[in-house]
């Protein structure tokens, strides 16, 4: 199936660098600081134009939902988590 993710350039890079997309999650002090690193997950949505309001690079994925237990995945849903790595084969920086 084909998803979306937004990102930074920033990011973009590090994903490149990595070999693999796999977000961070953090829980920030009240300065907007990281606190610490709650888990590694990455935000899917099957809606392009969902994906372009979070960064200026917009990566199409491919990722079956249904071959691995590590998301919350729902079809009628606007975004999933995936808690597991995305090879960079999988994704197309549009």
């Amino acid at each position: 199936m084909i998803f979306f993710h937004g990102t930074s350039k920033e990011n973009w890079e590090k994903i490149k660098s990595e070999g693999i997309l796999y977000g961070r999650r953090y829980v920030l002090n009240n300065d907007g600081s990281i606190k610490k690193e709650v888990d590694r997950c990455t935000y899917l949505t099957p809606d392009l134009e969902e994906a372009k309001q979070y960064g200026e690079v917009v990566l199409q994925v491919e990722y079956d939902p249904y071959s691995s237990k590590h998301n919350n995945y729902n079809p009628d849903s606007w975004q999933m988590r995936v808690y597991e790595p995305i090879t960079i084969d999988k994704i197309k920086k549009l």
